[in-house]
């Protein structure tokens, strides 16, 4: 497990990221476990994903969970600010994903912390 600090205006938080368990798909891959540290207001998420053109985005309000494709990687994200990245192959790889990922997804962050 790895632990990165991220900063952006007016939000800073700690991320702990873990390389879970292989992937099916490739052993020689993993499936990153990480969280945002911050809930996500799935409405909000499900249009800033829409409006980014997530790849092959599934979003289900109902459900608290998106689930879409970036960079060759799919990419699942929950209400609780849980997200699981699959076909990673190291915490430096995973820390430069969720970069990206919270850069999208900042706009559907909740006030509440998880």
């Amino acid at each position: 497990m790895a632990e990165f600090l991220y900063s952006f205006p007016l939000l800073t938080f700690l991320m702990e990221i873990r390389l879970s368990r292989p992937c099916i798909e490739d052993p020689t891959r993993y499936i990153a476990e990480c969280h945002l540290g911050k809930r996500l207001v799935m409405e909000k998420l499900c249009d800033v994903l829409k409006q980014a053109g997530a790849k092959d985005l599934k979003c289900s309000i109902k459900l608290g969970v998106a689930r879409f494709e970036l960079d060759g990687r799919s990419v699942m994200l929950y209400q609780s600010g849980r997200v699981d990245i699959r076909r990673i192959s190291n915490v430096g790889e995973a820390q430069g994903v969720m970069g990206q990922i919270t850069s999208m997804v900042k706009e559907a962050f909740s006030d509440i912390s998880s």
